[in-house]
């Protein structure tokens, strides 16, 4: 599994499972209130708030990985 999801999970104290099927969902172009409603058994009956947490955490650290990347480069 991912270390970036291993992160989210742990600072959000959700199942690393149920955030990289957010993510995944996320990437694949469902929406936040598609994956709050009609998609709970993969992320376990998150909320849209819950849901919307781990995105913006997500954006964030993707954001800090890439300029990590750009300084050292």
């Amino acid at each position: 599994m991912d270390a970036m999801i291993q992160i989210l999970a742990k600072e959000l104290s959700q199942d690393p499972i149920h955030v990289e099927n957010v993510v995944k969902l996320i990437d694949e172009g469902n929406t936040i209130p598609f994956i709050a409603r009609y998609r709970k058994e993969k992320t376990g009956n998150l909320d849209e708030t819950q849901i919307k947490a781990i995105i913006d955490m997500d954006k964030s650290l993707t954001a800090l990985q890439d300029r990590k990347e750009t300084v050292l480069a």
